[in-house]
């Protein structure tokens, strides 16, 4: 039960200062060119706490995801991109509950001690290296990603922890690592929606962010875009899992490079507050997330 919800949770995971402004009107794009590359670093820090028959049991991971994405071609007159988007690493340090001790480097060859930490490294080292071809438009939106056939096959081979990482799950994994931007120009305190959509096998998970336009800050020539998100679920009839959602709540700040066109760093502090029912058992959960993504070149 307890690895069922922490796959649960890890497919919810793959998915969500003081400055002097300009009040000009701002055309923020992504902007390309064709055979450079790009890295991120995505952190992630949560803290779990479980009430499983009145005992409470605390999970604390540490994940650091680092990305590159090659950029094929870009259209030069909507400035829509083609691009292969590639995990080259994965670090995880989890401590607490009943599987206790996961550490994880996928840059090195040590194996886990346990046996869901080396499942869980199995699935990760599958991951690396793959190339997911990716179009992308000029505001952000991710419109195509194709999974290779082979990572799919390959996940497959490791049940229930290799099934979390389906080929639906890696492609929203994909189309998040954007922020989608107005088509039109922006002043600060404009505000605008992005809604996310992801398809889970407890349910269907709706992330609906409020975006709001801050302004440019004039020491770093980045473009200040507060986030507020809201998290909905609706449950999957005959599910093993029912998973009702009694609190969420978060907050976000991206810095947008508004010159380079790209993300400079992106921050978001989530809390939620779930209920989780299966064959009879009831857990109450919640889950403190911060968030990270910084461009590292």
């Amino acid at each position: 039960m307890f690895v069922r919800c922490l796959n649960l949770f890890s497919t919810i995971v793959v998915f969500v200062s003081v400055s002097s402004f300009v009040s000009a009107q701002e055309q923020l794009a992504w902007k390309f060119t064709a055979g450079e590359s790009l890295k991120y670093v995505v952190k992630q820090n949560m803290k779990m706490t479980m009430d499983v028959a009145s005992k409470k049991q605390t999970i604390e991971m540490n994940q650091t995801m680092e990305m590159q994405w090659k950029i094929a071609d870009v259209d030069p007159g909507s400035g829509d991109v083609n691009m292969a988007q590639t995990v080259e690493r994965v670090q995880m340090d989890s401590q607490g509950g009943p599987i206790g001790t996961i550490k994880f480097d996928s840059a090195s060859g040590e194996v886990p001690e346990t046996p869901y930490g080396r499942a869980m490294a199995e699935v990760f080292k599958k991951l690396i290296g793959e190339e997911f071809s990716v179009h992308m438009k000029s505001t952000g939106k991710i419109d195509q990603v194709t999974v290779p056939a082979s990572l799919i096959a390959a996940l497959k081979q490791n049940g229930t922890t290799g099934s979390a990482l389906d080929e639906a799950t890696l492609k929203q994994l994909m189309t998040q690592s954007a922020i989608t931007l107005p088509e039109n120009p922006i002043q600060p305190n404009d505000t605008w929606d992005s809604v996310q959509q992801v398809e889970m096998p407890i349910g269907t998970m709706i992330v609906q962010s409020k975006l709001t336009y801050q302004g440019i800050d004039a020491s770093t020539g980045h473009a200040k875009i507060g986030m507020i998100p809201t998290i909905s679920l609706t449950p999957k009839q005959g599910a093993p899992v029912n998973l009702t959602l009694t609190k969420t709540e978060g907050t976000g700040l991206l810095l947008f490079d508004a010159a380079r066109g790209r993300i400079a760093k992106s921050d978001l502090d989530l809390t939620m507050q779930m209920q989780m029912k299966s064959f009879g058992q009831v857990i109450d959960q919640t889950i403190h997330q911060k968030t990270s993504m910084t461009l590292a070149n």
